[in-house]
């Protein structure tokens, strides 16, 4: 048996295959968005899916301000997409990546799914944030043939 040690921690954790997903909120310092793997489905009943993202991030400050984000997983054509929202805040184009809806929440274009999203609960995790939140509307742009994009030993993958 091996000790348990960060990197040996986050190596074991790699083997455990995500989907990616884009994150974007508005706070008082503009647009932000994050590239997580970091999400689930917590319950449908309340209806309830799970966030973490890393405390010092932009992101996760404007989500904290607003109490809302919008959430984008990716598909298969978009690892660009996910390269581009894993970066630092400063030099993210939003104009020509993301679509903006009525009740004021954008998201990354031609995602397979757009969730809106209002948070309900905030725990602290370690280094991370994690928000307990409602989904409040829901936009799908799946096709039989359409495929997620996938997260896997510290690479994005097509899905098999």
């Amino acid at each position: 048996m091996t000790t348990v040690t960060p990197d040996i921690f986050r190596r074991a954790m790699s083997h455990f295959a995500t989907g990616v997903a884009v994150v974007t909120a508005r706070g008082t310092d503009g647009d932000r968005g994050a590239t997580i793997s970091a999400l689930s489905s917590v319950s449908l009943d309340p209806l309830t899916l799970l966030v973490c993202l890393h405390n010092k991030s932009a992101t996760c400050s404007a989500i904290e301000e607003t109490g809302r984000f919008g959430l984008s997983i990716l598909n298969s054509t978009q690892q660009d997409l996910a390269f581009h929202f894993a970066g630092k805040a400063d030099g993210k184009s939003f104009e020509e990546k993301c679509e903006w809806h009525e009740d004021g929440l954008f998201f990354v274009r031609d995602a397979l799914v757009q969730i809106g999203v209002e948070v309900v609960e905030t725990l602290r995790g370690g280094t991370h944030e994690i928000f307990l939140a409602r989904p409040v509307s829901v936009t799908m742009h799946t096709e039989e043939s359409t495929l997620p994009l996938l997260y896997f030993k510290g690479a994005f993958d097509l899905a098999a």
